[in-house]
Parts: structure tokens; C-alpha cells; sequence
């Protein structure tokens, strides 16, 4: 019976990450140029979970199921993305201030959807964790960022650590109006956003797990063309 419960959970764990990864995938489609972007979200974010998951501030919040749950609901953070006109969202160029405000809404929009799902699915942890992903992961631990100017530990664990996965990958690939970062860089420029962008203990584990960072980068790899899609 044991056994029987075991496999029962192990298939219900893949089908519910497959469905995540689906609606993900709706987004992505609009275009075809985001790569791996997906996959990398995933590998990036579940690196920075079990790194806090250590700390003795984390070690009771941060569970294995926690750690699953942002690893599958990570690559929702721009499924509010569906709601942006193709002539913004596929802009082969940087946005001008008014487009970008536009570009903007992605996030309340994400997190709104999956809102109403969560409601009619009560209970669905990776559900509530998506929802602060796609609503918050563009927020500030200086409070500088959107939707709502969220300071500090006002902002979800889970969007603190998808700020930093998501700005790292977006710095290491190549745009149509930019190069890729090298990884020395995009370090640089992290260590410099400690305290203002990013949440320091965040940053903290990304430098403690760079090397596990640099191997997810080399081995999946985008193709040789740029993304449009801006961040």
C-alpha cells in the first residue's frame, strides 16, 4: 500500500509539472527566440533555494517541497507576458518609457490569472508560490521596483530568488540591441545591486553556488541569435 501511495504522489508530481511547464510554454511560443530560458529559470532558482536552505533562518521554511514548488512554479514569472500586444512584446528594439509602462503590467497580470486559479484550487501550494513569482519577482529589496514598490522581506522568498535567476539570465544572453554579459560581468553588476536590487542573502548564495550558475549556462545554451524580449 506503502509503495502503491508512493508512486500514486510520484505521478501526480510529474503531471502537476508538466501542466506548469505547458502554461508556461503558452507564453513563451508568442516567440520563438527565448531558447532555453525556461529550463535555465528552473535550474537557476532550485540552485539558490537549496543554497538558503542551509542557513539556520531558512532551514525550516525552506523544505523539499518547497524547494520542488519554486523549481516547477519558477518558469510562471512571465506568463503574464499572454497579455501584451505582439507590437510591444516582439519590439526587435528597446522599449521607449511609455511602451515599457506597458510591458510593465505583465506582472499583475500573471499574478492575477493564476490567482483565480488558486482560488478554485485550494490547498495547491506551487499554485500560491507561482502567484507571488509572476506578482512579485520584479519588486526591489530597496522597494524601487513594480508592481506594488515591495521594500525588504515585504517581498516573497520565492520572487526574491526568481529576481536574481531572471536578471542573471536575461544579462548572460544575447538581445537584438545588446551582446551577452560574460559571467565575470553579470557578477559584477550583481555584487553592485546587493542591498538596492537584490536581497542580500540572495546574492549571497548566488556567489557561494557560481560554479553550479556558470555549468547551467554552459550546458544549456541558446542558439546563436537574439531574444527580444525585454525585461
Amino acid at each position: 500500500m506503502e509503495r502503491k501511495l508512493i508512486e500514486a504522489d510520484k505521478k501526480l508530481q510529474a503531471a502537476r509539472g508538466a501542466t506548469i511547464l505547458g502554461l508556461a510554454k503558452l507564453a513563451e511560443y508568442r516567440d520563438m527566440d527565448t531558447g532555453l530560458h525556461l529550463e535555465r529559470m528552473r535550474e537557476y532558482s532550485k540552485i539558490l533555494a537549496e543554497a538558503l536552505s542551509d542557513l539556520p533562518d531558512y532551514k525550516d521554511y525552506i523544505t523539499n517541497e518547497y524547494i520542488d514548488d519554486v523549481f516547477n512554479s519558477s518558469i510562471l514569472h512571465d506568463i503574464g507576458k499572454v497579455g501584451i500586444p505582439d507590437s510591444i512584446l516582439l519590439k526587435p528594439a528597446r522599449l521607449t518609457p511609455e511602451e515599457f509602462e506597458i510591458m510593465k503590467s505583465h506582472a499583475r497580470l500573471g499574478g492575477e490569472a493564476i490567482e483565480l486559479i488558486e482560488l478554485e484550487t485550494k490547498g495547491q501550494s506551487f499554485l500560491t508560490i507561482g502567484r507571488e513569482i509572476a506578482f512579485y519577482h520584479h519588486e526591489k529589496w530597496d522597494g524601487s521596483g513594480y508592481p506594488e514598490g515591495l521594500k525588504g522581506e515585504a517581498i516573497p522568498l520565492s520572487a526574491r530568488l526568481i529576481a536574481l535567476a531572471d536578471v542573471y539570465d536575461a544579462l548572460t544572453s544575447k538581445r537584438v540591441y545588446k551582446d551577452s554579459y560574460s559571467h565575470e560581468k553579470v557578477k559584477e553588476m550583481i555584487l553592485k545591486a546587493r542591498g538596492k536590487h537584490f536581497a542580500p542573502e540572495v546574492v549571497d548564495a548566488f556567489l557561494a553556488q557560481e560554479e553550479k550558475f556558470k555549468s547551467v549556462r554552459l550546458n544549456m545554451q541558446d542558439s546563436d541569435h537574439a531574444c527580444v524580449m525585454q525585461d
